[in-house]
């Protein structure tokens, strides 16, 4: 989805890289926990982390280059209200809470920025809750082809695209509560060749049909 301004100028960047500092997680691994302090901001530069939320975790959000999170913890001095966790090998910038504050006060268009990519996360959060009701097949097609269209796959051959993931990090993006009914969908889903699975992967062999799908002008059986 496109913002309406640029999260950070690259003078912006250039000025915010020296207050801050270059960490790495590899792929399951936290960079924070919900419920904790929140003294930091992050700034994604590589790879994609994934939002996750109550008990039992669920994935509310994935995220990725370009893309602030735990800056709202700072700004409203409250506790984590989500767990931040690498989805695959992330490399982030470490922003101090006071120095990210300060930044944000000293670069108004920054602030807007963040407030237009908020206002844009709460929308989609909303529009998720809608589509909760769709059937699980049109869901699961939706996720698909938003973690598709992120940049969070890998394009391979004839327009096909393997997205590491487990059919359990599927059912949680979700918000299934029966795993058992998510991979009932997606064997019917690869019985129409549209996807493929393997081990902690599922490929998107047809993208134009899982579009199909996810509004909702074919039902596969």
């Amino acid at each position: 989805m496109e913002r309406v301004l640029p999260l950070l100028t690259a003078e912006e960047l250039a000025e915010l890289e020296k207050l801050g500092h270059t960490i790495h997680r590899s792929a399951g691994h936290p960079f924070f926990l919900e419920g904790e302090h929140g003294d930091f901001a992050l700034l994604i530069r590589k790879g994609h982390v994934k939002a996750m939320r109550g008990r039992p975790p669920r994935i509310i959000d994935i995220r990725g280059p370009g893309q602030i999170v735990g800056e709202m913890a700072v700004i409203r001095t409250k506790p984590r209200m989500a767990s931040i966790v690498a989805f695959d090998d992330v490399e982030a910038l470490y922003l101090p809470g006071g120095r990210w504050l300060q930044f944000l006060y000293d670069h108004p268009r920054a602030m807007h920025a963040l407030l237009a990519m908020t206002d844009d996360m709460a929308d989609r959060a909303t529009m998720k809750n809608v589509e909760s009701e769709l059937a699980i097949e049109q869901q699961l097609a939706k996720r698909l082809i938003e973690l598709a269209d992120s940049g969070l796959g890998e394009t391979a051959a004839e327009g096909t695209v393997v997205l590491r993931l487990s059919q359990q990090d599927l059912a949680a993006l979700i918000g299934a509560k029966k795993l058992d009914s998510v991979k009932k969908v997606i064997g019917r889903l690869k019985g129409a060749g549209i996807i493929g699975t393997g081990r902690q992967v599922i490929t998107v062999l047809r993208p134009s049909a899982l579009r199909e799908v996810a509004n909702g002008d074919l039902t596969v059986n």
